[in-house]
């Protein structure tokens, strides 16, 4: 038995040695796992848990002081939490966290053709630098999502399998994804007519019944005091109001600093300012430079201009990628709308950006097949937005100031122009052996 022992020693070490990933996050999620059971305050605990219990008691769960400001199924799948201990619901919450955490890195990396990254038959040194660089551009993201205990971690591991069913040639199946994380936030139902435009008009039908089916199920446990659906009691609070002639647009019920889509900033930059003091950058409102109907035709114009750019990128409607470039392709597709997402929503904060994952593992491995250098500057770029928009490296102060020029927005639009400039000039990503071949992915699309 003893002779046995150095050989057990010698096998662990070898295994932690080939597994450097799997040990990292490991460690990660034992240390957070600590940290936020410890934590009280949190967007789940204050806001999701309270809105499933109003929901339960047949009460407002769209009151003000509550924050709730989601679809209904958000806190109808919050329900269950509810017979839990807050310790156990904490931890419970956790594990739902880390394994969509853990399915979203893994179905990211398998969307953007990433090969194997650990054991003996691990890819080259390449492989592991593409994962490195494309992962700095959402792992921050993903980590203040964690802190802050949201759901965009849940949401992103639903938008990273649909994204991954769309390439592997299960349309259905992706827009039965998709539409789950669109019932849960209202822009991933932009999926729908970016399906209709690849001519699949059937997933677009269903992603749209599946986001709207899901949203019906909070009225089997009660009623909205109002007396009409939850659904349609959260379209005449929330999005109804957007519409409005005199209502500026990036408009939302969060700190002004923190919503990084294009409305966002351009509200910013209009209605409010900042002031460098010793201590601290603080944000205030001030005289609005601009009428609100002209912000909105200028914000709603550079969006037209995003969506004509990306559209030419596509080529002509209603009409499936050729079978022999599908997949990768489509995954340099499926980035570009998932950064089309966060650029025009209403409201993007930073714990939505988890999905930047994507789009920058595309571009970096589009970056290191092509050698392209205008390829690697947008990455370097983009990594570079992505590391000073932390506390840690700015402080405080920078921080705030850099949340208010928009920092997160323009790591974005960088991406989003690197992921163009690789679709037009055809350099997707290497798909891996998984997939299934083209002529399977185009005989099996809807």
């Amino acid at each position: 038995m003893n002779s046995s022992s150095p050989s057990r020693v010698s096998h662990l070490c070898g295994w932690l040695k080939t597994h450097p990933y799997t040990v990292a996050g490991s460690v990660t999620l034992i240390v957070l796992a600590f940290v936020l059971c410890r934590r009280h305050q949190s967007e789940w605990n204050q806001v999701y848990l309270p809105a499933a219990a109003h929901l339960w008691n047949g009460e407002d769960m769209y009151r003000p002081e509550g924050g709730y400001l989601y679809p209904p199924f958000m806190a109808w799948t919050a329900l269950p939490f509810l017979s839990l201990s807050p310790p156990l619901a904490r931890l419970a919450w956790l594990l739902v966290n880390g394994i969509c955490l853990i399915a979203m890195l893994r179905w990211s990396w398998r969307l953007t053709g990433g090969g194997q990254l650990e054991g003996n038959t691990a890819e080259n040194k390449g492989e592991h630098l593409v994962a490195l660089l494309g992962g700095i551009c959402g792992l921050f993201y993903l980590q203040n999502c964690l802190a802050h205990q949201q759901t965009d971690i849940v949401i992103g591991a639903a938008l990273a399998g649909g994204c991954l069913l769309l390439v592997r040639g299960r349309p259905l199946l992706a827009a039965t994804s998709l539409g789950l994380a669109a019932a849960c936030k209202c822009t991933a139902l932009l999926w729908a007519p970016y399906l209709l435009w690849r001519g699949r008009p059937l997933a677009a039908a269903w992603l749209l019944i599946v986001a709207l089916g899901v949203n019906l199920l909070p009225d089997l446990v009660s009623t909205a005091p109002a007396g009409r659906p939850w659904l349609t009691d959260y379209a005449c609070r929330f999005l109804k109001p957007l519409t409005h002639a005199d209502r500026y647009v990036g408009e939302w019920r969060s700190d002004a600093v923190y919503n990084q889509s294009l409305a966002g900033v351009g509200r910013r930059w209009c209605v409010t300012s900042w002031t460098w003091t010793p201590t601290d950058c603080t944000i205030q409102d001030c005289e609005p430079r601009t009428p609100p109907h002209f912000l909105r035709a200028c914000v709603y114009g550079f969006q037209l201009v995003l969506l004509f750019g990306v559209l030419w990128n596509c080529g002509r409607p209603f009409r499936k990628i050729a079978a022999e470039a599908a997949p990768r392709r489509q995954a340099l597709e499926c980035g570009i709308v998932l950064l089309l997402m966060l650029l025009l929503s209403p409201m993007s904060s930073k714990a939505h950006f988890g999905t930047l994952i994507i789009p920058g593992f595309c571009l970096a491995r589009a970056a290191w097949t092509s050698r392209s250098r205008l390829l690697g500057s947008v990455l370097l770029g983009a990594i570079f937005l992505g590391i000073i928009c932390n506390k840690d490296p700015l402080g405080e102060r920078l921080y705030t100031l850099s949340l208010w020029y928009g920092v997160v927005t323009w790591q974005t639009l960088l991406l989003l122009v690197g992921c163009s400039i690789a679709l037009r000039r055809g350099q997707g990503v290497v798909v891996d052996a998984q997939l299934p071949c083209p002529t399977t992915v185009h005989n099996r699309a809807a």
